[in-house]
């Protein structure tokens, strides 16, 4: 298999186990951070599913700094994906917590803020997708208790995390999520988790788990294409 498709085949077994067809009836809250993983996953449910697509996105300020760095990539990207992609609606929220620790977990957050969104908006959304993945057990059972405790007595969207069908191997599945989106959007999405910002720009740390992730992926990409 292609590492094009790589997410296109594991969306469609996301949504084939949690009985969706990515059907146009079927309404999609996407929880949009404008790093990799949350970049390519909107551009492949606009691009291999027909569901009525809204995005949200949390601007998240704590003792880290990236929240400003974050929504540009969010801007840049939207921006993109409304030029070459079929229409989508979106909201934005924030947060903030400056302190020595970032505040909690971000998953709790962002599907505490999810059911916000779905409330808010008077709609009743058949998924809610992350792209996020390995999960420890703690954090996924308390986001899951956030859905059930937020959720209406007659209806309860499912949590979908289609890269949770790729493969374990981290490097393997990183580059599945990095080539599955066209190249203008790899330039656009932001995974530092440090930046430091010099006049309207933002640097990168290097240092951080994050820049590490993408520079061992670059590098196992650059190994492959001198093959």
């Amino acid at each position: 298999m292609k590492y094009e498709t790589k997410v296109k085949q594991a969306l469609e077994t996301c949504l084939k186990s949690n009985f969706l067809k990515g059907a146009k009836r079927e309404k999609a809250l996407v929880m949009y951070s404008g790093g990799m993983d949350s970049v390519s996953l909107l551009w492949n449910i606009l691009e291999h599913t027909e569901q009525e697509v809204h995005v949200h996105f949390i601007e998240i300020e704590n003792c880290q700094g990236r929240h400003k760095a974050e929504a540009k990539a969010v801007a840049d990207s939207l921006n993109y994906m409304r030029n070459n992609q079929r229409p989508f609606t979106f909201s934005c929220s924030g947060y903030s917590w400056i302190a020595d620790n970032p505040g909690g977990r971000d998953m709790v957050l962002a599907l505490f803020q999810a059911m916000r969104t779905a409330t808010g908006l008077g709609k009743r959304f058949n998924a809610i997708y992350t792209g996020d993945y390995n999960l420890g057990r703690d954090e996924e059972t308390q986001s899951q208790t956030m859905i059930n405790t937020l959720s209406g007595r007659s209806h309860r969207p499912t949590w979908l995390t289609p890269f949770e069908h790729m493969t374990k191997t981290s490097v393997e599945r990183s580059k599945g999520i990095y080539l599955s989106m066209p190249e203008e959007l790899r330039q656009m999405y932001w995974s530092c988790r440090k930046p430091t910002q010099v006049n309207d720009k933002f640097v990168v740390c290097g240092d951080c788990h994050a820049c590490e992730r993408q520079e061992i992926m670059l590098e196992s990409l650059d190994k492959q294409l001198k093959v």
